[in-house]
């Protein structure tokens, strides 16, 4: 009699290839290892705006979902995480039903994941830890502060027993493991990048695509992509442009994306005088049109605020500027660090110090040299790091090990 194939079951809020294209470039690889091991793979979520590659299609089972995800859309990021909310019990309980080996909800961290998927599916669930939102949303509000303290004790409690659980940072395994958690049950898995949608571009596309978002070629030209949180700091980054634009006349800030903070943004470009300044497409439409924005800029810029959870990242920002081959000045975080060494494929500020970040893209504004040396080393980096063959085996392979065990 033929064995039936083991099966697995992999959840996101955003539907496969939404996640595909925001931040899962090796998701696909990712699978074929798998489909290759002889794992059923099943992808539960909503539909997705983007568009599914064919041959990602032909390796998996979809379930989809009775509504719609939309990256482009502002209002989906939460509308559908509420929504994602309201039905993870029945996937869990449907997964559990079907038989599946596995629970795989990677590559996004939502408060109370483990335990309504330990209770509604059971053991062998695989997370992503990497953004701590709860306190990042209520850090600031001290009404809040003790929900959002219940809350994460009650997340560590789940990850103490979770079997698999993945990090875009050593620095994150080493404050679970503070924490209680089992280091041999965390598995580093970095920012996949595919170099094929995000490259330096030859110098006259670059030229064409300045030209095409309205830059001069004088404009100096900074960078930034992804969702408008409160903990990404693009109000402070405003503050040293003001502090700034007699010593770069010409310094403009292109920062793409939309989110909590995008109000905020405004408000503070205004009371600035930035307004000119501060280009804020929203969402570029494709990634390779993001691609194109990102060479158009002279530096890219990673920020955040310097919460404690802000050192557990690499961040997409990072591994798509570092992908590009842009000189990338980057706020000195413990995950960041990991991958941006000061000097050598990018330069560091602390988010403390407002004096050093002024200083160091002073020098990257008047060094056109050191620009081009930090922004080649940066594109190595990318490929060292952020490789898709590799990424994917960063996953797949405690995967395998975790339904093997199970067949077993």
């Amino acid at each position: 009699m033929k064995t039936q194939n083991i099966k697995i079951a992999l959840l996101h809020r955003y539907g496969l290839a939404g996640w595909i294209c925001c931040g899962g470039h090796s998701i696909p690889r990712m699978i074929e290892l798998l489909v290759e091991r002889g794992v059923e793979v099943h992808v539960f979520g909503p539909r997705s705006a983007d568009v599914l590659d064919a041959a990602v299609a032909r390796n998996v089972v979809m379930h989809e979902l009775a509504y719609e995800w939309d990256r482009a859309n502002p209002t989906h990021k939460w509308s559908r995480t509420i929504l994602w909310f309201l039905v993870l019990p029945w996937l869990g309980l449907r997964c559990r039903l079907m038989g599946m080996a596995a629970v795989l909800h990677i590559d996004d961290t939502l408060p109370l994941t483990g335990w309504i998927l330990r209770i509604f599916y059971g053991r062998n669930v695989a997370l992503t830890i990497m953004d701590f939102f709860c306190r990042i949303y209520t850090e600031k509000h001290p009404l809040l502060q003790p929900l959002g303290r219940l809350v994460e004790w009650l997340d560590f409690q789940s990850w103490k027993f979770t079997p698999v659980l993945f990090t875009k940072a050593f620095s994150t395994q080493a404050y679970l493991a503070s924490r209680g958690v089992p280091p041999e049950r965390m598995f580093i898995a970095r920012n996949p990048c595919n170099h094929a949608i995000f490259y330096p571009l030859p110098n006259e596309e670059r030229e064409a695509a300045r030209k095409r978002l309205g830059f001069a070629d004088d404009d100096f030209v900074l960078s930034h992509h992804g969702i408008m949180h409160p903990n990404k700091g693009n109000d402070w980054i405003l503050q040293r442009m003001a502090e700034l634009k007699a010593q770069i006349p010409d310094i403009k800030y292109l920062l793409m994306g939309d989110g909590p903070e995008m109000a905020n943004v405004k408000r503070v470009a205004k009371e600035l005088q930035l307004e000119e300044r501060v280009l804020l497409p929203g969402w570029i439409p494709s990634e390779h049109a993001l691609n194109e924005a990102l060479n158009a800029a002279d530096v890219g810029i990673a920020m955040r605020i310097g919460q404690e959870t802000d050192h557990f990242h690499m961040t997409d920002t990072v591994s798509h500027e570092l992908a590009c081959g842009k000189p990338l000045l980057a706020v000195n975080l413990r995950g960041i660090a990991e991958i941006v060494t000061d000097g050598e494929n990018g330069m560091l500020f602390s988010p403390n110090d407002p004096e050093m970040f002024n200083a160091k893209l002073l020098q990257l504004y008047h060094d056109k040299a050191l620009r081009q040396r930090l922004g080649s080393n940066a594109a190595q980096t990318s490929r060292e790091v952020s490789d898709l063959e590799i990424c994917a085996h960063q996953v797949a392979d405690p995967i395998i090990e975790l339904v093997e065990g199970h067949k077993r």
